[in-house]
């Protein structure tokens, strides 16, 4: 997804309605400073280890070879619950060649339940990096915690949020590394690297296998990000940039016909993804679109992962295109009826509508206690509000210098068409069905987990007649940019103005890079939005940017004790705006 927002004048006062200037953020906890690690690993495991997708009873482990000649290279994989590797609980060789771009992808069986391991590769006497990764626990489970990111682009900057994860990684604290997808970037060097040492290989935008797998290979290289996904296991869906950016069932807006065909590039990005993850193969009679799969964490959490993009997604609705219909008496309305609701708009598709209503489903019917969704895009209602009133004819002019679309924008932003129409709001029909389908197998209680849009938000989920259906933790990104790239120091009345007009917005925050920190019990969820102060240096501060306690209540889910709000977001987050 792209940001539609350009670069906005700072103007005192552009949430009038409430009264306000600039605010800045707020913290009711002290941020704590770190250094990224910059390690950069060489010999035959350069690009480090992993692991993700965990059963009760086996995971699957992942690296690559940077081989000394051409031809096969064979390895040997050990997994133990020693460091010291003593007593194997299953090791196994494994051959790996040029045809795999030497990647290596194992499935570790006859594991113990709920079991934290070590596991490591060898070839000959030269031994990887040893990771950590652990089972799914059975039975009665009483906490778990999980880091939840999305979002994390090269060349904007450093992953100072995978080192804070994997600083806080060392003993048993997060159970897994969730990942919501726009892994990396598509883009070439034209996206303007901001550091000299971030920018992005190849240099130009990746469409071939050898591309694809040369990004990988440069995002693999990052010691962060080597660091953090060998201390957990990873469980990852990708978004949109996977393969390049709006990208739906049949193209993408970022790929044109001089760029060959859709399907040989799409099928060439998945070819990479899955050779370069710690993904589970396809079951047999699925393509390697559809990725959706779930994880049951004992009788605490079913977590099912969600594609929404390739497999059945609608093309992407340009709001822009319809502005000389929409500006017209009536025009809005008709646009919303005809256009954006139309029948044909899908996201999810039939079978996997049914897979994750029966397995949410089967969940409730178990006793499991949360239903979570890793979803890629916002669930929640979010639609833009009038921005006339904030920016006067002479702000206008000096914006439109550096974005000749801005008069369209504000005149669009009067009808409260969709914040971001690649979400689910550019897909109203299917959301409705998905809820109504939801709605009758009696589930009213998800958690869902969203990245993509560079923000953090708390989003209440209801259907157009006000039924609850649960709640949305949106993540902020990695480091991909924020909105304050944007809009500077305005980035914090937007922020207001967002929440006030949006009702089933309960907090909204587009400051600052960062991640979820979502720990859960039978009882209640405690979710920590952690900030991160820059992705342009390694020396970084990491900070609570807020903090919410979700609560079962009536068999949906209610967001109680903010913290770390400002006296407006208070009050917004009581629906007292």
């Amino acid at each position: 997804m792209k940001n539609p927002l350009q670069k906005l004048p700072t103007r005192r006062g552009f949430l009038g309605a409430l009264g306000v200037g600039s605010v800045a953020a707020c913290a009711d906890t002290a941020s704590l400073s770190f250094s990224a690690k910059n390690e950069s690993r060489s010999g035959q495991f350069a690009h480090g280890v992993s692991s993700g997708d965990p059963f009760s009873d086996s995971v699957i482990l992942w690296t690559r070879v940077t081989p000394d000649t051409e031809g096969p290279v064979e390895l040997v994989w050990e997994i133990d619950q020693d460091a010291n590797f003593k007593s194997l609980s299953a090791s196994g060789n494994v051959t790996t060649n040029a045809s795999k771009d030497y990647t290596v992808k194992v499935e570790a069986t006859g594991l113990q339940a709920g079991t934290w391991y070590f596991y490591r590769f060898r070839i000959g006497e030269t031994v990887s990096q040893i990771g950590r990764t652990r089972t799914l626990p059975n039975g009665s489970l009483q906490a778990a915690r999980f880091a939840v990111v999305s979002c994390s682009n090269w060349q904007h900057g450093y992953f100072n949020a995978y080192d804070h994860i994997a600083r806080q990684a060392e003993g048993d604290a997060f159970d897994a590394l969730i990942h919501l997808g726009d892994y990396y970037y598509e883009y070439g060097i034209e996206d303007a690297p901001k550091l000299p040492d971030r920018a992005h290989l190849p240099p130009h935008e990746i469409i071939t296998l050898k591309d694809y797998r040369t990004r990988h290979a440069q995002y693999r290289s990052d010691s962060t990000l080597q660091d953090v996904t060998a201390k957990m296991p990873l469980i990852a869906v990708w978004d949109d940039h996977e393969t390049t950016n709006d990208s739906w069932k049949g193209g993408a807006e970022n790929h044109n016909s001089d760029e060959g065909d859709w399907d040989i590039r799409r099928e060439a990005a998945l070819r990479a993804y899955y050779e370069w993850m710690p993904l589970r193969e396809p079951k047999f009679g699925r393509s390697r679109n559809e990725i959706y799969r779930a994880f049951e964490w004992g009788d605490l959490a079913s977590i099912v992962c969600v594609e929404t993009r390739l497999t059945a997604r609608a093309e992407q609705i340009i709001v822009e295109d319809y502005i000389d219909q929409i500006d017209t008496p009536g025009g809005a309305e008709k646009f919303k009826k005809d256009i954006l609701n139309a029948p044909n708009r899908d996201m999810l598709g039939k079978e996997q509508q049914e897979f994750i209503v029966d397995t949410f489903k089967a969940s409730k019917a178990k006793g499991t206690s949360w239903r979570l969704l890793a979803n890629q895009v916002i669930m929640g209602r979010l639609l833009t509000p009038d921005f006339t009133p904030y920016i006067d004819e002479s702000a206008l002019e000096t914006i439109e210098q550096d974005w000749a679309g801005v008069r369209d924008f504000l005149t669009l932003s009067k009808y409260n068409v969709p914040v971001y129409p690649d979400s689910w709001d550019g897909y109203p029909v299917a959301r409705n069905a998905f809820y109504n389908a939801l709605s009758d197998a009696d589930i009213h209680d998800m958690l869902v987990l969203t990245g993509d849009a560079h923000e953090f938000w708390v989003n209440e989920l209801t259907t157009e007649n006000h039924e609850k259906m649960g709640v949305e933790l949106v993540t902020s990104s990695v480091s991909s940019q924020t909105l304050t790239a944007y809009l500077g120091e305005a980035t914090a009345d937007h922020n207001l103005l967002l929440t006030q007009s949006n009702q089933d917005a309960r907090y909204y925050n587009a400051l600052v890079n960062g991640y979820i920190d979502l720990s859960l019990t039978q009882k209640k969820a405690k979710v920590k939005m952690v900030g991160i102060s820059t992705v342009l240096s390694r020396d970084y501060e990491a900070f609570d940017a807020a903090r919410f306690t979700l609560r079962k209540s009536k068999d949906t889910i209610k967001v109680t004790a903010p913290k770390g709000l400002n006296f407006k977001q208070r009050l917004l987050f009581a629906g007292l705006g």
